[in-house]
């Protein structure tokens, strides 16, 4: 009963400012997020906790099986244990 993803769209400027229309991203959960943030695709959480979240772009700037591997590693890390 834990969230591990969130699909959403937003505004592009809540990721990238200056960018301007609508952006499809999906949050998930990392316990590297401070790695993660250098690539392209990859932004700090919207409306999530900026230390534990990331927003992943769904605009093909990341392969669709590395946005896979990441929800599912999200969900690894929301399950109860």
């Amino acid at each position: 009963q834990k969230w591990y993803a969130l699909v959403m769209r937003i505004p592009w400027d809540k990721l990238e400012k200056g960018r301007e229309g609508l952006a499809e991203a999906v949050n998930i959960k990392h316990d590297q997020v401070a790695d993660l943030l250098s690539k392209k695709g990859i932004y700090p959480a919207f409306h999530m906790n900026k230390r534990y979240w990331l927003s992943l772009a769904l605009d093909d700037s990341l392969q669709d099986e590395e946005v896979l591997e990441l929800i599912e590693r999200s969900w690894n890390l929301t399950v109860k244990k």
